[in-house]
C-alpha cells in the first residue's frame, strides 16, 4: 500500500491544505481503516475500485467522487481490490469557495459529486481514471477545481479563519462563548457563520480540535498519569474524557494506544 501527501499549485493553495493519495493492489488483500473526526472537509476521486463504508453493521459502496463534510462521527472504510483515491483537504472556509450551497448540508455526510454538479463533474471523473498518472490526475482535478472557483464574503472567511486559528492555538481548550466575546460577535451570529462557511458549530469544531490535540499527545508520549492527561488537555475528569474519546473514535484510549502512532490530521 502506498500513502503520500502532495502540496496544491497555484491560488489554489491559499485553499487547500494538502492532496493525498492512498493505492493498494490486490495483493495487499482488504485493507481496512478506522475514519474519524479531523475537522476537515474533503473531496474525493477514485480511479481504480472504490471503497466500501462500514457503518452501524451497513456497508455502503463509496461513488466514484464524493464531498466529505466535517463530521462528529467515525466509521470503517475498506478497499475492494486494487484501489487508487486521490483526496483534496480544504483549509477551514476554502471548500465554501467552490459549492454554492450552505457547508451545514455537507454535516455528518458524504455526498456524490455528481449530485452537486450533475454532468459536469462526469468528464472529470472519466479523465481521473484514464489518466497515466497521478501527476496528470492532480492537474485534471485542479482544473476542475479552478472552474468551480468563486468569490465569497472576504469578512465572513476572514472571522472564520480568525476563529480557527484562535481555537488551533489553544487546542480546542477554549469555550465558544469566549469566542465570541473575544471577536465581538453575538453568540447567534458566529454560530450561523460557522454552519454556513465549515458546516458545523463552533462549540462542535473546538470539540474536534481538542481530540485531534489529545490524538497528537496520545501518539507522542502517551498518559503517564490519566489524571493529569485529563486535565491537560481541558477535561473535567477521566470520565468524562473517557466518554468523548469513545464517541468520537470507538475506542477507550487505552484501546487507542494499543493500535500504535496515529497522525493527528489536524495539526501538521
Amino acid at each position: 500500500m502506498n500513502f503520500q501527501y502532495i502540496r496544491p499549485s497555484g491560488f489554489l493553495a491559499q485553499y487547500i491544505r494538502h492532496y493525498w493519495i492512498l493505492e493498494a493492489d490486490a495483493s495487499d488483500g482488504e485493507v481496512c481503516e478506522r475514519v474519524i473526526p479531523t475537522g476537515n472537509i474533503e473531496w474525493m476521486f477514485h480511479y481504480r475500485n472504490t471503497f466500501i463504508v462500514r457503518n452501524s453493521g451497513e456497508q455502503i459502496v463509496q461513488p466514484r467522487s464524493l464531498a466529505s463534510g466535517i463530521s462528529c462521527n467515525y466509521f470503517d472504510v475498506a478497499t475492494r481490490g486494487e484501489s487508487g483515491v486521490i483526496a483534496v483537504t480544504f483549509l477551514p472556509g476554502g471548500a465554501s469557495r467552490f459549492l454554492r450551497f450552505p457547508l451545514s448540508d455537507l454535516e455528518d455526510s458524504s455526498v456524490s459529486l455528481s449530485d452537486i454538479f450533475n454532468s459536469r463533474i462526469k468528464e472529470t471523473e472519466e479523465r481521473v481514471c484514464t489518466a497515466s498518472s497521478n501527476k496528470e490526475r492532480i492537474q485534471i482535478i485542479e482544473q476542475f477545481l479552478t472552474e468551480c472557483f468563486r468569490q465569497v464574503k472576504t469578512t465572513d472567511v476572514q472571522l472564520i479563519e480568525r476563529c480557527v486559528e484562535l481555537i488551533t492555538q489553544t487546542r480546542g481548550q477554549m469555550r465558544s462563548s469566549d469566542l465570541s466575546r473575544r471577536l465581538s460577535v453575538t453568540d447567534k451570529s458566529l454560530e450561523r457563520k460557522f454552519s454556513s462557511y465549515l458546516g458545523k458549530t463552533p462549540k462542535q469544531f473546538i470539540r474536534i480540535v481538542r481530540f485531534q490535540s489529545v490524538i497528537q499527545n496520545l501518539s507522542c508520549t502517551g498518559p503517564k498519569d490519566l489524571t493529569r492527561f485529563t486535565y491537560d488537555n481541558g477535561y473535567f475528569d477521566q470520565a468524562h474524557f473517557i466518554k468523548d474519546f469513545k464517541s468520537l473514535s470507538g475506542y477507550t484510549p487505552k484501546e487507542f494506544l494499543a493500535l500504535g502512532p496515529c497522525h493527528a490530521d489536524y495539526f501538521e
